[in-house]
């Protein structure tokens, strides 16, 4: 009989070429423990935390996100156990609310020691994953970062311009206005409206509206953005 203190956890394998296999995995004296091969929703959701084997479980999230369930699983603590070879691809799986991933190779070898990770720090993952976590979150934080300038980037720029247009399309890319690039460059505003008409015609649009959209499109610019903090929330963290 589980106790109010005590933490439980359910190994599940439905995959009969693993079965037998991590049936041999010891859980710590301290937990209630179960090993499922079969599929009882209600019993499963007794159970604090889970390790599920999975060859795929970015699919195995999707389906079960279809399908109709009393269950609420997001309370759940929900590792997956996948074959090495497919550990890279299944990496995607952590755009979603689990709460680890980790080799089936890494769980036979380590099965007690990556329960007990799991009740101390509430997150675990394979080691060699860290390091790609690590860049997900960081291009996660640059994408949510507001952008503060397009930079045009000169060198990627596949249509032949003069040097007064390249200064001025970086300043329709700064969102400045005829009289505002007169002014900085000390032209005219006739003389303006001229290397304007110019850079229509070599790029191709309508309109210098145009002109701008193209440039960010084509990837002929960069991005300065301002330092973002992402919610805690948004950050995992693995213990070492």
């Amino acid at each position: 009989m589980k106790n109010a203190n005590q933490r439980s956890i359910a190994l599940i394998c439905m995959d009969e070429a693993y079965k037998e296999v991590l049936g041999n995995v010891k859980a710590p004296e301290d937990v209630k423990y179960d090993y499922i091969t079969y599929e009882d929703e209600e019993y499963v959701s007794t159970f604090d935390s889970l390790f599920i084997f999975s060859d795929d479980p970015v699919n195995a999230v999707q389906e079960q996100q279809t399908r109709p369930t009393s269950v609420d699983w997001s309370k759940k603590a929900i590792v997956f156990i996948v074959p090495e070879k497919n550990l890279e691809l299944a990496a995607g799986v952590l755009e979603y609310e689990v709460a680890g991933l980790i080799s089936c190779e890494q769980f036979l070898a380590h099965g007690s020691k990556a329960m007990e990770t799991l009740m101390d720090y509430s997150f675990i993952l394979e080691p060699v994953l860290n390091f790609k976590v690590a860049e997900e979150v960081k291009k996660r934080k640059q994408r949510q970062s507001p952008v503060k300038r397009f930079v045009l980037d000169k060198e990627k720029v596949n249509v032949p311009l003069k040097k007064a247009e390249f200064a001025i399309l970086q300043l329709l890319l700064d969102g400045k206005g005829t009289a505002e690039m007169a002014e900085e460059l000390f032209y005219s505003v006739k003389t303006v409206k001229r290397y304007i008409s110019n850079l229509i015609r070599s790029i191709g649009v309508t309109d210098r509206t145009g002109v701008v959209v193209h440039a960010i499109r084509n990837e002929w610019v960069t991005c300065e953005r301002d330092e973002a903090i992402l919610p805690f929330s948004n950050v995992k963290a693995s213990a070492n």
